[in-house]
């Protein structure tokens, strides 16, 4: 078996919450840029969705948000 390359872009923000807790959502992308807007929108429709999971406090914010983008070896070890 040879080794194996994937390729990986995902969306990575973090969700902050009014009882100060945070969370790190991924989402797989195809995008290399996300705009302003963009995030504004995903900040709206996260409101009403999205509770923390220490006391279930509402969301409050989008953190951060950054595009990850990298490609992962997975090398064969077997010997023949």
């Amino acid at each position: 078996m040879a080794d194996t390359t994937k390729h990986i872009r995902e969306i990575k923000f973090v969700a902050g919450f009014t009882d100060g807790d945070d969370r790190t959502i991924s989402y797989p992308t195809t995008k290399s840029t996300v705009t302003t807007a963009e995030m504004s929108a995903l900040a709206q429709a996260s409101a009403t969705v999205l509770v923390g999971d220490k006391a279930g406090a509402p969301f409050k914010e989008i953190k951060s948000a950054q595009i990850v983008d990298q490609t992962v070896t997975y090398l064969d070890l077997t010997t023949v």
